[in-house]
């Protein structure tokens, strides 16, 4: 059964009514949990002063970091508690949302917040949070997990009664968003789709959402890249990556996150560009163990098969067909521009094979496979 307890406000302008909406929740101080980059474009502020204009009073937490840490965490948390906050607030990508939705928890539940990555460990419900994507990426204002990094290992934490109370999808806030940066947290919605259409977690309900996201995602971030202020084109891109983090709770992601969370907490490359060089190498992999499924994401990226190709076939012209979306319809996504030390694949390729979404793959991933795809990506 699908369920989806997030309530979602939808459309240009919304981020204006949170001042209301805090009221009608009964709040009277919130923690607006973003980063620098939002503070500094200034669009924190329609938040800030719609709190503001209701009463509400707010204090701002911008000290998130890409792949928010532990220490992250702690120090929020300590704000909230000091101003004795009510309300959480998350705005941002998925790091902000991310801390965010820790923060809350540790409303709730005792520290620290890595105790939680180990799922013996019960969680009290946390209500009290609402987050505010300004990407449309990681999904994370509909998914029921959090990612937090400590000493460079990347710990997902499950946690579905953390998940926000309100999602405010408002596309006002994405005009900004350069082209790389749309085309990279796009990607990551479609690896999500993706993902959770060749997972082993997949039922036909979850397979008409994803293939129906992918198809969306395919039509529309070409023009949200390549004209950052189409409106349409972000509320539409906005909807396809919260309806993917909404299916993330059923239908999970596998092996293609497993090699973008290694590429983060290894590499530091971020997690939207990561998701786009892992994906068309994992969609080869495991076109042996379903061709059918990667024929159809194939042919809605452009590929043209005459029917009579065996799985290795299908699994190469699907991966073409996303490099070809990916660096010749949207731009040229270099992987050029991070240095790695190639000496440590090994040891990188053993985390890939043991990262916790390896379980949703359709097909087994031993280090030799992920050392291979991982050379693959860097040649």
């Amino acid at each position: 059964m699908l369920e989806q307890k997030v309530k979602l406000l939808c459309g240009p302008g919304k981020a204006s009514e949170i001042g209301s909406l805090a009221v009608k929740l009964g709040k009277k101080k919130a923690l607006l949990v973003t980063d620098k980059g939002i503070v500094a474009t200034g669009i924190h502020k329609r938040v800030v002063d719609s709190l503001r204009l209701c009463g509400v009073e707010c204090v701002v937490f911008d000290d998130v970091v890409p792949d928010p840490t532990a220490q992250n965490v702690a120090d929020g948390y300590k704000m909230c508690a000091d101003h004795q906050c009510d309300l959480v607030i998350g705005m941002g990508g998925g790091s902000p949302m991310d801390t965010s939705k820790a923060i809350n928890l540790l409303r709730f539940n005792p520290e620290p917040i890595l105790r939680y990555a180990d799922p013996k460990n019960v969680m009290e419900p946390a209500p009290g949070l609402i987050v505010i994507p300004t990407t449309s990426g990681t999904g994370s204002e509909m998914s029921d997990g959090l990612v937090i990094s400590s000493d460079n290992v990347k710990h997902p934490i499950l946690a579905p009664v953390a998940g926000a109370e309100y999602a405010v999808i408002d596309p006002e806030l994405m005009v900004g968003i350069p082209p790389r940066l749309t085309q990279a947290t796009g990607l990551d919605a479609m690896s999500h789709a993706i993902e959770g259409y060749t997972s082993t977690a997949a039922d036909p309900s979850t397979d008409m959402i994803n293939e129906s996201l992918i198809r969306t995602i395919a039509e529309w971030l070409p023009k949200a890249v390549e004209h950052g202020g189409n409106v349409e084109a972000r509320q539409q891109m906005a909807i396809c990556a919260s309806m993917a983090g909404w299916m993330l709770q059923y239908s999970h992601t596998n092996a293609g996150h497993s090699v973008a969370h290694i590429l983060g907490s290894h590499y530091h490359i971020p997690h939207g560009e990561a998701c786009a060089y892992a994906t068309p190498w994992i969609l080869e992999f495991n076109a042996t163990a379903m061709p059918e499924r990667v024929m159809r994401i194939g042919r809605i990226l452009g590929a043209s098969f005459k029917g009579d190709e065996g799985p290795a076939e299908i699994g190469a012209i699907a991966r073409d067909a996303f490099i070809r979306f990916r660096d010749k319809i949207l731009g040229k996504l270099d992987i050029t521009r991070y240095e790695v030390d190639k000496s440590t694949f090994p040891s990188a390729a053993d985390d890939i094979a043991g990262e916790l979404f390896q379980v949703f793959n359709p097909r087994k991933m031993e280090s030799a496979d992920a050392l291979d795809i991982l050379n693959k990506i860097f040649a």
